[in-house]
């Protein structure tokens, strides 16, 4: 015959069930809600995000397409400014930073390209660094139109090393020995058109003029 005789743990086990369900028959309706408010959170959080990540595409591209109209039409400071304004916040924004510094020095306003380029952020990505590395190489032109040589080579070293791009590194290599030249260091310029050749054996055959 089974020994109906409950252990312990079996009362316990007992007692506890009978408290769960109590609990829950005295709170199942709060829990519910409680639980549904919860859904419903998450719920709008997420419905909230994927809007905000929508309109902040939809605001990247329209600043890309206004970046673009720009270049192809008046290509103007003014222009690259109403842009930063329009879409701050954007990569294209950015960008234009970049672009109205380029105006600026063109028309030979220094003060003015400078004043764009210190408000560019570092950008990300393999398109990201070649733009930093540009910005890196305009300002080494500022500093030659300012004749501040020693500042132009920093800014031309880092911009040969801000990308993996080949055109990058040698157009900025290239400036940099210039600037080495102008200071009379050539030594230092030479070393720079041989390591060109070094990390690109492509380039051997037009840097050969410069090496001696």
């Amino acid at each position: 015959m089974a020994n109906n005789v409950q252990t312990p743990e079996t009362d316990l086990m007992v007692e506890t069930k009978g408290k769960l369900e109590l609990f829950f028959d005295k709170h199942g309706n709060k829990l519910l809600w409680a639980l549904i408010i919860v859904g419903l959170a998450l719920s709008a959080y997420f419905i909230i995000k994927n809007y905000a990540d929508g309109r902040a595409e939809v605001k990247e591209q329209s600043a890309s397409i206004a970046v673009a109209n720009e270049l192809n039409g008046a290509n103007s400071i003014e222009g690259f400014d109403k842009l930063q304004e329009e879409y701050e916040g954007t990569a294209s924004a950015n960008t234009a930073f970049y672009l109205a510094a380029v105006a600026a020095l063109e028309a030979g306003d220094i003060e003015k390209a400078e004043a764009e380029l210190a408000n560019y952020k570092d950008a990300e990505g393999a398109a990201g660094e070649m733009l930093n590395a540009k910005v890196y190489g305009l300002r080494g032109d500022i500093a030659v139109e300012k004749n501040d040589l020693q500042t132009a080579a920093t800014e031309f070293a880092k911009a040969s090393e801000a990308s993996n791009d080949e055109h990058t590194y040698v157009t900025y290599s290239k400036k940099l020995a210039l600037v080495y030249e102008a200071m009379g260091d050539n030594e230092k310029a030479q070393q720079c058109y041989k390591e060109i050749v070094k990390k690109y054996p492509s380039q051997e055959r037009a840097m050969a003029k410069f090496i001696r």
